[in-house]
């Protein structure tokens, strides 16, 4: 399996993939809340780790910059309907405003 890594620099269709994951996994988590049945501060070190494994490169940076802002929601306990606006946001790799 290759690896993508501060040396090497992703495609396009691989980075909308993992941004497509990123959304996905994002959209199952946020069902998880609703229900009650997660624990955020796991949740927040999961993602911590999964951040520290992205490239850390002007491509990422936007994804990177939205994904800590969902986590800081998560540990301050956030509304899931301000968390998922954050959701759109990933999709299209970062802000667009």
């Amino acid at each position: 399996m290759q690896t993508t890594t501060i040396d090497t620099p992703a495609s396009s269709v691989e980075f909308d993939f993992v941004k497509g994951h990123i959304a996905a996994t994002m959209t199952l988590i946020h069902g998880l809340i609703a229900q009650g049945l997660i624990d955020r501060n796991h949740l927040d070190a999961f993602f911590a780790s999964f951040l520290g494994d992205l490239p850390h490169n002007r491509e990422t940076l936007g994804l990177r910059l939205i994904l800590d802002q969902w986590r800081e929601g998560l540990r301050e306990g956030a509304e899931e309907e301000e968390l998922r606006g954050k959701l759109f946001e990933v999709i299209s790799g970062g802000r667009s405003d």
